[in-house]
Formats: C-alpha cells, sequence, structure tokens
C-alpha cells in the first residue's frame, strides 16, 4: 500500500480511553479525521463530545464484535495493553489480537498499527533482564500479539516502545527492529504523532519500528 493521500481517514481507535489513546483520539479529531472509539462503556468517552467521532460499546477480545464495527474503516489503530502487570491483565495483548486479525480479514480492512513493548528487543543489560522477568506476563503476550500479526495477511506496523512519560514534546527517534542499549523514554504526544503519520503515509508495511525520545 502507497500512501493514503487523503485528507482525512475513517480509523477505529481501540484503547480509546486510555492515556495514549486519548492522546490519538484528540489529534484525529483536530487533524478532521472520522474516528470510531471501541471502549468497554460508553461514558468511557463521555466527557468528549464531537461530530467526527462515534463511540461505540463493546468486546474488543471478540471478533464477531469488531465485524460489525470495523468494516469502511480505512485504519485499525491499538493502543491496548495491561493496567497492570498481571497474567490476567496482560492476556489484553494476546487475546484482542486474534480478534482484530480475524474481525479485519472477514471485514476487508487492511491497515493496522498496534502499540507493543520494547522489552522485546534483546539487550545484554541486567536492568533489562530484570524488567523483562518482572514484566514476563507483558512479553510473553505482546509476543504473542506480534506473532498474530506477522501471520496474517494484513498490512501491519508494530511500535516498540519503552516507558511513556505525559511530555508535551512530539520530539523522537526511530529505528526499523532496533531499540538503543540505553534508549530513553518517549512522550505519548510523540507516539500519537508517529502512528497517525504512518497511518497516512504507510512508511513502514510489515515492519517492527522502535520508537523513543
Amino acid at each position: 500500500m502507497a500512501s493514503m493521500n487523503m485528507a482525512s481517514m475513517k480509523i477505529a481507535l481501540l484503547g480509546a480511553n486510555g492515556r495514549t489513546g486519548r492522546e490519538i483520539l484528540t489529534r484525529s479529531l483536530n487533524a478532521g479525521h472520522t474516528v470510531t472509539a471501541i471502549v468497554r462503556t460508553e461514558d468511557k468517552l463521555a466527557d468528549i463530545q464531537h461530530p467526527q467521532l462515534r463511540v461505540c460499546a463493546g468486546n474488543v477480545c471478540d471478533a464477531n464484535t469488531l465485524k460489525t464495527l470495523l468494516p469502511g474503516h480505512d485504519v485499525v489503530i491499538s493502543t491496548l495493553g495491561p493496567r497492570t502487570p498481571t497474567k490476567a491483565a496482560c492476556a489484553i495483548y494476546s487475546e484482542s489480537a486474534r480478534a482484530i486479525v480475524e474481525a479485519m480479514e472477514h471485514s476487508g480492512v487492511n491497515r493496522v498499527l498496534v502499540i507493543s513493548t520494547a522489552l522485546l528487543f534483546p539487550s545484554n543489560r541486567l536492568s533489562h533482564r530484570v524488567l523483562r522477568w518482572i514484566a514476563r506476563h507483558n512479553v510473553r503476550n505482546a509476543d504473542l500479539m506480534e506473532a498474530s500479526l506477522r501471520a496474517s495477511t494484513l498490512e501491519w506496523t508494530i511500535v516498540r516502545v519503552g516507558f511513556l512519560n505525559n511530555n508535551s514534546s512530539e520530539d523522537f527517534q526511530s529505528s526499523v527492529e532496533a531499540f538503543p542499549d540505553k534508549g530513553s523514554s518517549i512522550a505519548r504526544a510523540a507516539v500519537a504523532d508517529f502512528l497517525l503519520t504512518e497511518a497516512r503515509e504507510c512508511h513502514h508495511l510489515q515492519k517492527v519500528v522502535g520508537l523513543w525520545g
């Protein structure tokens, strides 16, 4: 797929109520895009009103639910992730990915971008190994999520990030299939900016991109 070459996109956004998801949602609407935000309950986004926003309640891990919501969109963006590192919470990665892939392949929507963890990049640092053990459920399920996308026919981009912060900076560095051994945290604003640009311009089809501040 080449650049979409369109002033506005129809975006299906999963994880819209999270801090990174809200950053993407606000920027998307400000840029004139149409957004379908899929959340557990509609009251999660009751504070945001916009004529180009459609809020839909649904289970993001249920393929049948997504099959009814995704048709007609240009791109799916998922910022889904666990709020805690427990085994049950981290399953959101793998379970949602299976549902997304099935629903997209059924619906004819091909472009998908997801946020994953930089802990999947190899590193010899002791701190990295310790973090991988602490966040082992996160790492395992993020790896399963990525495997589901790689095995699909979709035009995916996986964005691996380290620690996220709430700074307003949009500055970032990126590398395909790599992350600096001393990578720093990155602002959610920068991640949102990258994802929306990538959704529009499609520079990293079927690539894993490391992002850091």
